[in-house]
């Protein structure tokens, strides 16, 4: 059967499921703090983990604090300090430490919030995430947290960038709450709050190939409802490069 293709521009996507987040909203386990251009960003989580092995002992402080790494050993790939590099810092550290108790391992071992995706943030992220800190404080309390500043008070946080230097790496980055960087020895024990990234719930969605070299990512009927392609029957289309059609397949 032949099937005609009849396209029609529409304007207006009709859809209540999809809402934007935006920086202070509590989400997927944690606060956002960044968000990038594509309706995605990063969330942090509400509170510091703690180290189930401690170097220090069993105190209520040593538990929140660990170490970033061994005193000297270079580890490629987490000299990155910009903003969405924190998840690549942790990736490849954990590929250079398969097995530890360093900060990053607190990151990638937690499930906070039901989520097991948490990684240690880069330099910037964390620079970004303590110039929302009143905020940040503020939705992690309202919502079973705690405060930056509520433990170890005069502790900064690690970050996953490790130094820049070329021929000397005993430092990494660390940042304190007041939000200045400093590069400390890497056996010194610091604070962790881990971090996550999260995509809008439209580029979530499993795409579909079309014949227009664009993907389908999401297709609704006149209602708004989220529908199933089928012959007959006006529907609209929303595509990966960000336009929407609404069409009718008639066999």
């Amino acid at each position: 059967m032949k099937k005609i293709l009849i396209l029609f521009i529409f304007f207006k996507l009709i859809n209540s499921n999809i809402k934007a987040q935006s920086i202070g909203d509590f989400y997927q386990g944690g606060v956002v703090f960044y968000l990038d251009s594509f309706g995605g960003g990063l969330i942090v989580d509400i509170a510091d983990l703690s180290n189930p092995n401690p170097v220090g002992g069993t105190t209520s402080l040593d538990t929140l604090l660990s170490r970033w790494g061994n005193y000297s050993n270079h580890v490629p790939g987490t000299s990155s300090p910009f903003l969405g590099s924190g998840e690549t810092n942790t990736q490849n550290f954990i590929n250079f430490y398969s097995n530890g108790n360093f900060a990053a391992h607190l990151c990638v071992n937690s499930n906070r919030g039901g989520y097991n995706d948490w990684f240690l943030p880069s330099k910037q992220e964390l620079e970004e995430i303590f110039s929302y800190k009143a905020l940040i404080d503020s939705v992690a309390l309202i919502n079973g947290g705690h405060l930056f500043d509520d433990f170890a008070t005069l502790y900064p946080y690690w970050s996953s960038t490790e130094t820049p230097s070329t021929t000397d790496y005993r430092n990494a980055y660390a940042v304190y709450p007041g939000n200045f960087s400093v590069l400390r020895g890497k056996i010194l024990e610091y604070k962790v709050r881990a971090t996550r990234s999260f995509r809008s719930p439209i580029n979530s969605i499993t795409n579909i190939e079309t014949n227009e070299n664009k993907k389908v990512i999401k297709v609704f009927n006149l209602l708004g409802q989220e529908s199933i392609p089928e012959p007959n029957t006006i529907l609209i289309f929303l595509y990966s490069d960000g336009s929407v059609e609404k069409k009718i397949s008639v066999k």
